[in-house]
């Protein structure tokens, strides 16, 4: 990749600056990636698995994702009901081996009778904002909404 730079660098001098080698779909393609899906914040991603040698092409087959607006919230509540927990297997692993502590008192899991799994996002004064189904989230969706959406 490197050489491409400096073989444009060397071959037109007439130019001022050179542009950035960007890899094109087949190369994304071949190399794995789908340039038209892939998301530039799962490239960085690709460390959590020990696959750093593949970061530069990552970034460069992917689209850059808008920054998504929204408001952040001091608490949020996860309501669950024990007796349907077993139907939601990813919910039940996230209340049952305690990853809510992971953000230090601002999730919490409250049991409530026949409810389904729901977010319950509060403002500062305990007020419910926003409430959403969790039904179908695994406990990665989960871990990355709370780190997004919470303060």
């Amino acid at each position: 990749m490197w050489v491409l730079l400096l073989i444009a660098a060397v071959i037109s001098p007439g130019f001022s600056q050179v542009e950035e080698y960007k890899i094109d779909v087949d190369e994304c393609k071949a190399a794995g990636f789908n340039p038209e899906t892939l998301k530039c914040g799962l490239c960085e991603r690709l460390s959590d698995y020990h696959l750093e040698t593949l970061m530069s092409d990552c970034q460069q087959c992917c689209m850059k994702e808008e920054e998504f607006k929204h408001n952040k919230y001091p608490i949020a509540i996860l309501e669950v009901c024990e007796c349907n927990l077993a139907r939601f297997p990813q919910v039940q692993a996230f209340v049952h081996k305690d990853m809510a502590r992971q953000f230090g008192g601002k999730v919490r899991v409250k049991h409530v009778r026949g409810v389904r799994p729901q977010v319950a996002l509060k403002d500062a004064d305990f007020k419910t904002m926003e409430t959403l189904s969790v039904e179908k989230w695994d406990t990665d969706t989960l871990i990355d909404f709370f780190n997004q959406w919470l303060e």
